[in-house]
């Protein structure tokens, strides 16, 4: 099983130091909160809508998982990010303004619990081969479910998730050859999530 993997993107052998790898756990815990932070400060606002659907946060963590170090980093890394920005967000919202939403809490909770999975799936998205295709079309099939509905809405959440999806399409693949592999498996993926309406659940 570690020989296929390593086939489809095989991570660096070069372990940065203990104190270089904190840093970095350090950083990310930083970027989620200072999101979780903007994104309840403007609640309410144009920019605040974002925050509320999956789309940016899909895109930020899909950055941050293809460019760690190995996947185990991508699945850490983007679990300690949705954590703090969790924290933050609901802290926000209990301190200042006494409502706590439980049910949102614990929803967003769940998808941040289920995030290494999806974290250490993505960084093979860099890879070559079917399966890296089908890694780099994971994000890009949910961003455009999410977003589709902006060609006839014309809602600007929606428009940043349909932006955001070809933002990854160009910056998950690693070259033009495993674009193409990805569109037919984007198109199959989509479909088949909107028909089921997965993000309903």
């Amino acid at each position: 099983m570690k020989e296929k993997l390593v086939y489809i993107r095989a991570k660096s052998d070069q372990v940065p130091p203990l104190q270089k790898r904190l840093v970095r756990v350090l950083f990310v815990f930083m970027l989620g909160a200072l999101l979780g932070f903007l994104a309840k400060f403007t609640d309410g606002t144009v920019v605040g809508q974002m925050g509320t659907y999956l789309g940016f946060w899909i895109v930020v963590t899909s950055i941050i998982a293809v460019r760690s170090r190995s996947p185990k980093a991508a699945a850490l890394h983007t679990f300690i990010f949705l954590l703090a920005m969790l924290l933050v967000y609901y802290f926000y919202s209990m301190v200042l303004f006494g409502f706590f939403p439980m049910n949102h809490f614990i929803a967003w909770g769940g998808i941040a619990l289920l995030s290494p999975v999806g974290g250490y799936a993505v960084w093979y998205a860099k890879g070559n081969g079917w399966i890296a295709a089908l890694c780099a079309a994971l994000p890009i099939s949910v961003l455009l479910v999410e977003g589709y509905s902006f060609f006839y809405t014309f809602g600007i959440p929606q428009g940043f998730d349909i932006i955001s999806a070809v933002l990854l399409f160009f910056l998950l693949p690693a070259n033009h050859f495993q674009r193409l592999r990805m569109l037919p498996i984007v198109i199959v993926l989509f479909f088949l999530m909107e028909r089921i309406g997965v993000l309903y659940y």
